[in-house]
């Protein structure tokens, strides 16, 4: 990985890894497009290296939303919620 594409990656993870400390249920990033990016069909370089170490620290993506920002880049703001353990079984009375 990039040492940008790293650096993005590691940030975002902490910001993540700091909402589950604060005891947040969603998390709502912003996710914005190199400024090196082709204008072709592909992958934006770092989204999916980011979204993986969200995910890494216990989120799970539900959903996003994509803008343009001022200069007509793409933008995202996925929403993540945190994985919730399966709730224990009851013992019966």
């Amino acid at each position: 990985m990039g040492f940008i594409k790293n650096a993005k990656a590691n940030m975002v993870a902490e910001e993540a890894g700091r909402a589950i400390a604060e005891g947040r249920t969603v998390f709502v990033p912003r996710l914005n497009t190199p400024a090196t990016q082709h204008t072709m069909s592909g992958s934006i370089a770092g989204w999916a290296e980011m979204i993986e170490s969200i995910e890494a620290q216990g989120w799970q993506m539900v959903d996003w939303s994509v803008v343009q920002d001022k200069n007509g880049k793409p933008e995202a703001y996925p929403l993540f919620r945190r994985r919730q353990p399966a709730p224990a079984a009851r013992a019966p009375r």
